[in-house]
């Protein structure tokens, strides 16, 4: 049984030095200081030593050591780059958005608003939005998939605040804070590459483009079960976070700081339990509704999650009405009877 204990062991820590290897190795890759040229060098030249030293150690558990060295000494190196709120952003994340609370009065400024010809090619707009607190009533979840990959997905908020001239929405997104002509890869969102950034958006903005301008996306959008008090405290807990990244900007992080692991982070107030955000369901988006739905988060009692699933797709609804001022109320109120 010792010698079985001690196997595992091992073949534990190897596994787990492996990934973290590799890592390591597209860490001096993409370092921010380096050159590409020469970030590329040298994480070909440490991965070619540590393999060779690898071939030719022995004991292989004296590697391990080595390794896990070596990983230690590149993190360390990896905590030299610092985020930042002064780069040459994109024109759609130029503006941060502010929230501030004037008693019960709720101002939300740089509220965007983008009016999209293209993906790439659009004009940026930004309002103001004024409520008051206790006119915030309910929340949706929404999962945009984006990719063959069923993990792979975004998600993100909407509010409705019940005014007197009928409801209005807005939404809540947690996104990489692009730099002009910068793309997503979801590799370099291992390597602190990208700051983050909460965009507070029109609904035909944020759920507009990825529903009328980009074609192949499939969006579901799931009413959230939660009180009208529930819904204020979540949006607080919003506000106080976005607000704090002016001053304390943050790197966005693929699997620990992403789109859902900050929605998380908002409903620990909110559910009897703490969420687990190292829960593959959580650190893999695609599968959120899902875990969303296994805790009655979403969905009704007793019904299943493939029926819900198929209710809440609003995409070909999207581009059915078009971007249209009744677009808010049509993907809810189709999305209703599908």
């Amino acid at each position: 049984m010792k010698q079985l204990g001690y196997r595992m062991l091992v073949g534990f820590s190897s596994t787990s030095v492996g990934i973290f290897f590799a890592w390591s190795v597209g860490a001096i890759a993409f370092h921010t200081y380096l050159p590409g040229w020469l970030g590329l060098c040298l994480s070909v030249a440490y991965a070619v030593g540590m393999l060779w030293l690898l071939w030719h150690t022995k004991p292989k558990t004296l590697w391990l050591s080595i390794a896990t060295v070596a990983i230690g000494l590149v993190y360390l190196l990896t905590l030299v780059q610092h985020p930042s709120s002064d780069r040459n952003w994109a024109a759609d994340h130029a503006r941060m958005p502010i929230v501030r609370f004037l008693g019960e009065n709720v101002v939300i400024t740089n509220l965007r608003h983008c009016v999209y010809r293209s993906e790439t090619d659009y004009d940026v707009h930004y309002k103001q939005l004024s409520f008051q607190h206790d006119q915030l009533t309910k929340v949706w979840f929404f999962v945009q998939r984006f990719s063959s990959i069923d993990g792979l997905a975004h998600t993100f908020l909407s509010f409705e605040v019940q005014t007197e001239d009928g409801p209005k929405y807005f939404s809540v997104s947690v996104e990489i804070r692009r730099e002009a002509d910068e793309v997503f890869s979801p590799i370099r969102g291992l390597y602190r590459q990208y700051e983050m950034i909460y965009v507070i958006g029109d609904e035909r903005d944020v759920i507009g483009v990825r529903t009328n301008v980009r074609e192949s996306d499939w969006v579901h959008m799931y009413p959230v079960n939660a009180t009208p008090d529930q819904v204020q405290q979540l949006f607080d807990e919003v506000a106080s976070r976005l607000n704090g990244l002016r001053d304390k900007p943050e790197f966005y992080h693929t699997f620990l700081n992403n789109c859902t692991n900050a929605i998380v982070m908002h409903t620990y107030k909110l559910t009897p339990e703490p969420i687990n955000w190292l829960d593959i369901r959580i650190v893999m988006p695609g599968f959120s509704d899902r875990y969303a739905a296994a805790h009655g988060l979403i969905g009704e009692p007793g019904q299943t999650f493939d029926d819900l699933q198929s209710k809440s797709r609003i995409d070909t609804i999207a581009r059915h009405v078009g971007l249209t001022e009744e677009f808010s109320t049509r993907i809810r109120r189709n999305g209703s009877e599908n």
